[in-house]
């Protein structure tokens, strides 16, 4: 399983505490790989970009009709184009913009 939330990752495997807003999801989780060998692993955001994306999509939709793609056609062009990207040997790079800060020198 990966995961991009470290956070999830230490609680689910019991080395964080779980906060009373996790604690049914996070237990939900332990008590589905009960008897299974699973290994969580932590995956930076960009190295899961795929998955961010689609889930930006499911909180878009909730509350509404149920989403399915059955075949790669049917993804959004922007989901296709990440999928594209994985195979080629690119680096998915995030790249923030830096707010304009503002140095006085009295010298």
């Amino acid at each position: 399983m990966e995961t991009d939330s470290l956070a999830v990752k230490n609680m689910v495997e019991g080395a964080w505490h779980i906060p009373w807003e996790a604690t049914m999801e996070i237990r939900r989780i332990q008590v589905l790989k009960e008897g299974l060998e699973v290994a969580i692993e932590h995956t930076l955001r960009e190295g899961n970009k795929l998955a961010d994306f689609m889930a930006n999509i499911v909180f878009s939709f909730a509350g509404t009709d149920s989403i399915s793609y059955n075949d790669f056609q049917a993804l959004p062009t922007e989901a296709k184009t990440i999928l594209n990207m994985d195979k080629r040997p690119i680096p998915n790079l995030r790249i923030r913009k830096l707010q304009n800060r503002i140095y006085i020198h009295d010298g």
